[in-house]
């Protein structure tokens, strides 16, 4: 990965397969991230080992990871949720056709 996990940037990095799921992930991740001591940021959200992220953050990074190609244990949860919210209409139609475009072009110079 060219990203921090524990420090991953707001957009995208260049790899990312899927950036909608990035989007989501990241989001979840900036609502649960481990502030300077180490805790969650989230009012209420506690986890025995406060070295570590809460699940929620390390579900957040998995979810990352799978935007990037990476094969985690919450990869079909993750993309299971990001076509749900594009169905419901969760997601802005911009960024559904922004993503729908970018894949095309990549794809296309990949010779797919």
């Amino acid at each position: 990965m060219s990203f921090n996990v524990d420090s991953p940037p707001e957009e995208p990095p260049a790899e990312c397969q899927h950036r909608l799921l990035w989007r989501l992930a990241r989001a979840l991740w900036e609502a649960h991230r481990p502030d300077s001591a180490g805790f969650c940021v989230a009012t209420g959200c506690w986890h025995t080992n406060q070295r570590d992220p809460c699940r929620l953050a390390q579900l957040a990074q998995e979810g990352m990871r799978t935007a990037c190609g990476e094969a985690t244990p919450a990869s079909p949860p993750w993309i299971a949720v990001t076509r749900e919210r594009l169905a419901a209409g969760d997601i802005d139609p911009v960024d559904a056709v922004a993503e729908a475009l970018w894949h095309h072009r990549h794809a296309r110079r990949a010779g797919r």
